[in-house]
């Protein structure tokens, strides 16, 4: 027990030393990093890192003397700079030991492996397969896949656990990503290693190579793979390294890679929201096409239904109705695919327990039919083309093609002939999306994210990397937000994220993006999207005054009016209020909802005569209209026409949409009447249909309602009588 207390104490305590000499680099600081990673030298567990702290500090100790005897260096800041870089390659290292000590299963597959050995094997996979299918090979099929398939499983976990790479090591991985004598696959599923290492622990040399594959591979799945690895690299110490900078500029000097990233950005943030998609999907779609299906599942396997003989005569209609609720449900899905929305997400996320996912390398494996993991699969369906349509044409990621290939597995034997066909055919796969399609730069990294994000929302192993979709700090997942990308993107495009973001309402990503923008501050832009961060908070006053500053700007600015108006009401300034509406409703003179607004910044102003009319009209516009109602009869209580306003508030009941607020206000009618007991009611079906309100919650309401009251006569003495009278009777 006390090994194991001892064994804790030093893992937090090296744990804090990294965390430490990290802020002490952040802020460039060399001596202070120094000192804060003085306790690693007395731990064993980082002896291969001893020797190079001990150079760094030896170093800095020499340029300390140089300057201490008054020695001029023109180099003294470039060598303090190249020490800074040194110390924050050895803390990425210490912090990738610190976390390996956790990951045994990994460690225990990822076997040391030699550049030569890693070619060699690559390019002797590729020619055995070009034996296997001239019938020469020595091996079989299966015999071949699966040895490759493990080999490629412990390069997969050595690239994840590898620490700051050499010259050599990068200059080998540049040259074997781009070379044709190794398997596309291969190359992609590298990238993907090189990605979880290189987003966990910045390593200059694995960012150089993922853009260098990016800008000159010709595979367009490589391609994407390198590009979001490289995009979802960031660091708080880039400006160590000066390359860096150089790397970002070639990058985003090329219009078409400036706007994927872009459209990378956007997609991250649709990954995100496949938990909201999901439950959508499963209250609106799901229910429709279950309903309509035409087989049961039953403990014999999946039958067919046998038409009902007497539907056609009770209901001739009901079989073309049906046939539009289903396709109505799966143009639904197919839209919000379309809009990017990761539709399969709560379908395939059930099947991740598969053994097959307890391989790391196999939640990136781009899907092939020969991958061991789905031999019995490929077997069991003998002749069918399941599998190669799979390939070419469904609309999944690759890790959801995996889990579909092995599910089908367990029940291929029991699916009636009619499914086996729609599996041939591609049907069981939905939406089909054209070939066109499925094939772009778009989709592609679509497909790739989407086996990012389930990777790290479900994997048991996704504390091991770092998570670029934010885990509990979902702003992680704005990469712009990074010092590495100022100024990557020009104020058009900055614009246009915000409007994304303000429109999904991630309004903590928005406003870090605006915090990082600082060419768009005098902007009238960036003040609308600034405000309404402002408006989240439920900062009110905060969010008007940046309002005028757009308004001020933009004058007929539509959208900017209206959202001034709204902050307005809400930070009770209600001349302002009434300012916007009045001038929306000069604007667009047909718009009933400006001119509802402006009807009810009217009476918020004490202005009840001269919103009656307005509401009469609107009324008589659109007379099922609840909002307008309930306006209408407000202002008639203002008004002091209380007969009135009972008569609006009983057609509201008669509508079925009255709210409990109604309640409340028909009671200031009956009280202003002298109807007591229509009052008491009133107030109290307030308090039953409000559950969460009590005499105390409606004196707080008689006190906001204050000034109405007042105009009757009421008293601050009878607003808590009655109170009381309707809480003993509640």
């Amino acid at each position: 027990m006390a090994n194991e207390l001892n064994h804790l104490n030093l893992h937090t305590m090296d744990k804090k030393a990294i965390y430490n000499t990290k802020k002490q680099l952040i802020i460039k600081n060399l001596g202070g990093a120094l000192d804060a990673i003085r306790p690693l030298l007395d731990l064993h567990a980082y002896a291969s890192l001893h020797e190079r702290i001990n150079t760094i500090r030896d170093d800095y100790k020499r340029m300390l003397s140089y300057m201490r005897e008054g020695y001029p260096d023109p180099s003294r800041n470039q060598l303090y700079l190249s020490l800074l870089r040194k110390l924050d390659r050895v803390t990425n290292d210490a912090a990738l030991l610190q976390r390996t000590q956790g990951m045994h299963n990994l460690a225990e597959n990822a076997t040391s492996l030699t550049h030569a050995t890693i070619a060699e094997h690559l390019q002797d996979y590729v020619s055995e397969k070009a034996l296997d299918s001239l019938g020469m090979a020595q091996r079989d099929n299966k015999s071949i896949h699966a040895a490759h398939h493990q080999f490629m499983s412990s390069l997969f976990n050595n690239i994840c656990l590898s620490g700051q790479w050499h010259h050599d090591d990068q200059d080998f991985y540049k040259s074997l990503l781009l070379s044709p004598t190794i398997d596309s696959i291969d190359s992609a599923l590298i990238v993907s290693a090189i990605t979880l290492a290189s987003i966990t622990y910045f390593d200059i040399r694995k960012y150089a190579t993922l853009a260098h594959v990016y800008q000159h591979a010709s595979d367009e799945r490589l391609r994407q793979r390198a590009l979001v690895g490289w995009a979802l690299t960031t660091t708080r110490t880039h400006d160590f390294y000066p390359e860096a900078k150089d790397i970002m500029e070639a990058m985003t000097n090329d219009d078409d890679t400036t706007h994927q990233l872009l459209e990378l950005q956007m997609q991250m943030f649709f990954c995100m929201n496949a938990e909201r998609d999901n439950d959508e999907i499963a209250r609106d779609i799901i229910p429709n096409l279950m309903k309509n299906k035409g087989f049961d599942i039953t403990r014999h396997g999946i039958v067919e239904k046998e038409d009902d003989p007497m539907q056609d005569i009770l209901d001739p209609d009901a079989s073309d109705k049906s046939m539009e609720e289903m396709e109505r449900s799966f143009e639904r899905m197919a839209e919000m695919q379309r809009s990017g929305s990761d539709v399969y997400f709560g379908g395939f996320r059930q099947m991740k327990r598969f053994p097959f996912f307890y391989t790391l390398c196999n939640w990136f494996y781009p899907f092939h039919t020969d991958h061991p993991g789905i031999a019995q699969t490929k077997e069991k369906m003998g002749d069918s083309q399941f599998l190669d349509m799979l390939l070419k044409n469904g609309p999944f990621c690759d890790s959801d093609k995996y889990s579909f290939a092995i599910a089908i597995n367990s029940v291929v034997d029991k699916l009636p002939e009619s499914m086996k066909n729609a599996l041939n055919e591609g049907a069981s796969f939905g939406p089909m999306a054209s070939e066109e399609m499925l094939s772009s730069p778009t989709n592609i990294r679509l497909m790739y994210l989407q086996d990012l994000y389930r990777f790290f929302r479900i994997c048991d192993r996704r504390s091991d990397f770092y998570n670029p979709f934010g885990g509990e700090n979902s702003q992680n997942a704005l990469f712009f937000a990074y010092a590495i990308y100022d100024g990557a993107l020009p104020n058009g495009d900055v614009l246009k994220l915000g409007n994304f973001l303000l429109k999904r309402k991630q309004f903590d990503s928005l406003e870090r993006l605006m915090a990082c923008t600082p060419s768009l501050a005098q902007s009238p832009h960036h003040d609308f999207l600034l405000a309404h961060c402002e408006m989240s908070k439920g900062h009110y006053a905060d969010a008007l005054r940046l309002f005028k500053s757009t308004v001020s700007a933009l004058p007929n600015n539509k959208r900017a009016l209206s959202a001034m108006g709204r902050a307005a009401m809400l930070a009770e300034d209600f001349d302002q209020a009434e300012d916007c509406f009045k001038r929306l409703t000069e604007l667009v003179p047909d718009n009933n909802s400006h001119a509802l607004n402006l009807a009810i910044a009217l009476v918020k102003n004490g202005k009840a005569q001269e919103a009656t009319p307005l509401l009469y009209k609107l009324n008589y516009e659109v007379p099922d209209n609840p909002n307008t109602q309930r306006t209408l009869a407000w202002a008639l209580l203002a008004c002091k026409k209380t007969d009135l306003a009972i008569q609006e508030y009983k057609r509201l009941f008669n509508s079925g949409k009255e709210k409990a607020e109604d309640h409340l206000n028909i009671g200031y009618c009956h009280w202003a009447n002298g109807n007591l007991k229509e009052a008491i009611m009133s107030f109290t079906q307030f308090i039953k249909m409000r559950k969460d309100a009590s005499a105390h919650i409606l004196m707080e309401e008689f006190d906001k309602d204050k000034d109405v009251l007042q105009i009757f006569g009421i008293t601050s003495f009878e607003m808590n009588m009655m109170a009381d009278l309707v809480g003993s009777n509640v």
